[in-house]
C-alpha cells in the first residue's frame, strides 16, 4: 500500500508539472500570434489604389502594390482608371487612399490650373513620393509617313483618355509646335484603344506617356514597323518655362529596337494620397513601397528607376506627414 501511495503521489506530481509546461506552451503560442500581428501593421485597413489603363505601367505596379499591402494585413485592391487627372479628383474627394499620377497633371490639380480651372484646386491632395520618369511617346507606323509633330496635321491621332495626363501633354506638345486640336482629328482613346486603332487602320498615331517599355507599343511592334516621333529638345526646354515638371528625355533605340535614339519629354510619376488618410497609414504605405522595391521592379522594368534618394524631388503637392516621418527616419529631406 505504501508503494502504491507513493506511486500515486509521483503520478500526481508529474501531472501538475505537465500541466504547467502546457500552460507555458500556450502562452508561447499566444505571444507568437501577437508577434504575427505586429508584422501586419496595416491589418484591418481598407486601401484602394488608383492606377490607369491596362496597357500602361500604373496598372501592373498598382497590382503589385496591392499584394504588398495585403501582405501587411490590409484589405487592398487596385482599380483601373482614366489615370492621372481622374485619380487626383477621386483622391481629393477621399474616395481612395493612394493613386498614381503624372507630376504635371498632379500639379495642375493641386493648384487648380489649366484643365482644373473650372473645378478648382484639389487642395486635399498630399504627396507620398516621386517614382520613375514617364516618356512621352508619339507612335506611328513607318508606312504612315509620319516623322515629325508637324506631320500629324490632318491625321487621326489617339491623344489619350479624356483629361488624362497623356491628353494634357498632347495638347501642350501641339501648342509648342503652334498647333491645336483643330489641326488634327483627335480621338480620346486609351493606350490600348489607340494601339488597336493603328492595327485596324482607323488611327494614324497614338500618344502614350508611360515608363519604358510600354506594353502596347511592344504589342504593336509584333505586327507593324514603328517610329517614335521626335520632340525637339529646344521645344521641351521652352515648354519647361511654363511646365517645370517637364524635362528633356530620350527613348533610346534599344527600347523598341528602332534605328536611332529619339529625343522627347520626360515627366516624373508620383504617388498621391489625401489629407484625411491617417499619419500611421500613410507612414506604412510609404514604408511598404520602399522596403519592397524588388517586388515592384520584378513587375515592370520602369520601376528600376525608383530611387528613395529622389523620392522628394518635384513633388506636386505637400508631403503627407506620415510619409515625411518615414523619409525623416531614412535621412531623406526635401
Amino acid at each position: 500500500m505504501k508503494k502504491f501511495s507513493l506511486f500515486l503521489c509521483l503520478l500526481f506530481f508529474f501531472a501538475i508539472l505537465l500541466s504547467a509546461c502546457n500552460d507555458k506552451g500556450g502562452g508561447g503560442d499566444s505571444a507568437d500570434k501577437t508577434g504575427g500581428d505586429d508584422e501586419q501593421p496595416l491589418k484591418g485597413e481598407f486601401i484602394t489604389i488608383l492606377t490607369g489603363g491596362s496597357s500602361g505601367v500604373y496598372y501592373p505596379l498598382g497590382g503589385a502594390l496591392a499584394k504588398i499591402y495585403q501582405e501587411m494585413g490590409a484589405n487592398a485592391n487596385s482599380q483601373s482608371t482614366a489615370a492621372s487627372s481622374a485619380n487626383a479628383t477621386t483622391l481629393n474627394q477621399g474616395k481612395a487612399e493612394i493613386g498614381f499620377s503624372m507630376g504635371d497633371a498632379a500639379s495642375d490639380a493641386y493648384n487648380g490650373t489649366d484643365s482644373f480651372e473650372e473645378q478648382g484646386a484639389q487642395e486635399n491632395l498630399r504627396s507620398i513620393a516621386s517614382l520613375y520618369p514617364n516618356y512621352l511617346q508619339i507612335v506611328a507606323t513607318k508606312e504612315s509617313g509620319i516623322k515629325t509633330v508637324e506631320d500629324l496635321e490632318g491625321k487621326n491621332v489617339a491623344v489619350g483618355a479624356p483629361a488624362s495626363g497623356t491628353e494634357i501633354s498632347a495638347k501642350r506638345v501641339l501648342a509648342a509646335y503652334d498647333m491645336t486640336y483643330d489641326d488634327i482629328d483627335e480621338d480620346f482613346l486609351s493606350f490600348a484603344e489607340g494601339v488597336e486603332g493603328i492595327q485596324n487602320g482607323t488611327i494614324d498615331a497614338v500618344v502614350i506617356s508611360s515608363g519604358l517599355p510600354n506594353a502596347g507599343v511592344l504589342e504593336l511592334q509584333t505586327s507593324k514597323e514603328i517610329v517614335i516621333v521626335e520632340i525637339a529638345e529646344e521645344k521641351v526646354l521652352k515648354m519647361q518655362e511654363d511646365y517645370p515638371a517637364f524635362f528633356p528625355a530620350t527613348v533610346t533605340k534599344d527600347v523598341y529596337d528602332t534605328d536611332r535614339d529619339v529625343p522627347t519629354i520626360g515627366v516624373n510619376n508620383v504617388l498621391l494620397t489625401h489629407k484625411d488618410v491617417s499619419d500611421e497609414v500613410a507612414y506604412e504605405m510609404t514604408k511598404g513601397i520602399f522596403e519592397n522595391l524588388d517586388q515592384l521592379k520584378d513587375t515592370h522594368n520602369a520601376a528600376k528607376d525608383i530611387d528613395i534618394e529622389k523620392a522628394l524631388e518635384n513633388l506636386p503637392a505637400p508631403l503627407h506627414p506620415g510619409a515625411k516621418k518615414y523619409f525623416d527616419e531614412q535621412g531623406i529631406s526635401e
